[in-house]
């Protein structure tokens, strides 16, 4: 019997999308962790502020807000990336749907010609008898 050339592209679909979601759950992680780094650098500002001298805190200060912008930026390319992901997910199931309601009609369209051929048949026998 020879292969089904929609039933090879289904299964290729349904890889891609299976792609596309674990991509999409690494971004989230990702975009997870850069919101941590973002929560630490903040809390680890408000924490030193208390302790150490005026002038450590001061050089203290300068690393601790670069680390923070350092992670902000880091939560926008995260952002970026997860939304990416977001959309590439949403294009492949597209692509799944659209080929399953190809796969649909393809198969109504064979019950279809089915059904006239065997309706063909019965008007013939019909003829036939008369």
């Amino acid at each position: 019997m020879p292969r089904d050339p929609l039933a090879v592209l289904a299964r290729l679909r349904r890889l891609e999308t299976e792609t596309a979601r674990r991509r999409l759950g690494e971004a989230y992680g990702r975009l997870g962790a850069a919101e941590e780094r973002v929560e630490a650098a903040a809390a680890a500002l408000t924490l030193q502020a208390g302790h150490g001298l005026p002038a450590d805190y001061g050089t203290w200060l300068q690393r601790g807000l670069a680390e923070r912008e350092r992670a902000q930026r880091a939560v926008g390319v995260a952002e970026r990336v997860a939304a990416a992901a977001a959309e590439a997910l949403g294009e492949a199931r597209a692509a799944e749907r659209g080929l399953e309601k190809l796969r649909e009609a393809r198969a109504e369209a064979a019950a279809k010609r089915a059904a006239r051929k065997a309706q063909a048949l019965l008007d013939e026998a019909g003829a036939r008898g008369r």
